[in-house]
Formats: C-alpha cells, structure tokens, sequence
C-alpha cells in the first residue's frame, strides 16, 4: 500500500493541473490551425466553405506545399527589422522560414 499524500504535494498538483494545461494547449494549436486555414485557402484560391471540414494534417500539408511553390524570388527577398519599423514596403515573404518567427 502506498504512502498517504499531502493536500499540497507537489506531485499531486501537477497530477491535477496537466488536464487543465493539456486543455489549454490543445485550444492553442486548434486556433492556430483555424487562422492558417483562414489565411491559406484564399492564397490557394479556394472557397473556405468547400474546406470547412479539413484535418489538421491537410492544413498543414496544404501550407507546406504552398511555401515549397512559392517562386524563388520571394523566398530569398531579405526583409529587416528596421524595415518593418520605419514603415517601409517590405518584401512579400521573409527570406526564410527561420526569420518569420524573428520579426
């Protein structure tokens, strides 16, 4: 038989809050997947209630197959932080995946 436990244990809290967290993430992801559908079907040029049933794997194979297309001139086209900040016209794309997540 095991050990009684604490109220405040710490194992016992995490035990209770990882469905909670669990939850949240999930909410996370779901709403990401909904805004990256939002923005890719328009770029494909299709109508979103044809789509309103894609799984998550279509969305994100929809996404990567349209990024590999894309010409080469906008994949390498450079853009800057300083750029953005001055209000200058930026290129349409950064110059690769990596630097979307640093603006």
């Amino acid at each position: 038989m095991g050990v009684p436990r604490r109220a405040g244990d710490p194992a016992e809290l995490r035990k209770s809050l990882k469905p909670l967290l669990e939850k949240r993430r999930r909410a996370r992801i779901n709403a990401s997947l909904r805004q990256l559908k939002g923005l890719i079907l328009p770029l494909l040029g299709r109508e979103s209630s044809h789509y309103s049933k894609l799984e998550k794997a279509d969305i994100l194979e929809m996404t990567v197959r349209f990024l590999r297309e894309l010409p080469a001139s906008y994949r390498a086209a450079p853009m800057t932080r300083g750029a953005l900040r001055a209000g200058q016209p930026s290129p349409p794309l950064l110059g690769s995946p990596i630097q979307c997540f640093h603006l």
